[in-house]
């Protein structure tokens, strides 16, 4: 990246005695590199978007990278092999008046998942996470935000509707149809965000659509233009 965001430090340590969600997510078989090039639409506006996952091997510690970059925004995850949850995050959004870099870590975590949970650090990172949903066995569940102390006061959900064909890349893919947003009453306020990610391999995001910002703001897809996978899968079934 080319904004000055000093040296990026991960300094996460998941406790082996930690509590973990009922739902667990499951490393699908990523591939050890991938590259996934999509045309991003907001409002009539279209532009290039691009993610990339990386397996990075230090002596005997794995972790993936996920990276992200498009209009306006660039981001960096720390990903676990294990368990799928980002452990660090880097993001840096570049407007009209201001560049701003945001650097989070996540450290001796130690969740209290309920049976219906799924323990999320970040947001951002749900691309990634998400394919390792336990697809056909789980139809809903809780996100529970660990280190968000206000997260209680409202429900953020993510729900299976289903499987669905999308076109995408110059061809039909199988897709778990999905959505995530608030749930409860507040839900018939707010938009939900529909996901689509290919019942396939590890399980690729093929299209995405749901608000670019707040209430009122114009909606935002991504639909996948072309996937590129340089090694074979690191690990999982």
């Amino acid at each position: 990246m080319k904004a000055r965001t000093g040296i990026f430090v991960l300094a996460v340590a998941l406790l082996p005695g930690a509590a973990v969600a009922q739902v667990r997510l499951n490393n699908p078989g990523f591939p050890s590199s991938e590259v996934l090039e999509y045309t991003e639409t907001i409002g009539k506006a279209l532009h290039p978007w691009s993610s990339s996952l990386r397996l990075v091997r230090e002596g005997e510690a794995e972790r993936y990278e996920f990276r992200s970059s498009g209009q306006g925004l660039e981001s960096l995850y720390t990903i676990s092999p294990d368990t799928l949850i980002s452990l660090a995050s880097r993001t840096i959004t570049r407007s009209d008046d201001a560049t701003v870099t945001r650097t989070a870590t996540y450290e001796d975590l130690r969740p209290h998942a309920a049976a219906d949970e799924l323990v999320v650090t970040d947001l951002g990172s749900l691309p990634i996470v998400l394919r390792g949903f336990p697809w056909g066995t789980v139809s809903s569940a809780r996100l529970l935000f660990v280190g968000n102390p206000g997260s209680d006061a409202f429900s953020f959900e993510i729900r299976v509707l289903g499987r669905e064909a999308i076109s995408a890349a110059g061809r039909s893919w199988d897709c778990w149809h999905v959505t995530t947003g608030v749930g409860g009453a507040v839900s018939l306020l707010l938009s939900k965000t529909d996901w689509w990610f290919a019942v396939e391999g590890s399980h690729p995001l093929i299209k995405t659509s749901g608000p670019s910002a707040g209430p009122g703001s114009p909606k935002r897809t991504l639909v996948l233009e072309r996937r590129t996978v340089t090694a074979e899968p690191a690990s999982g079934p």
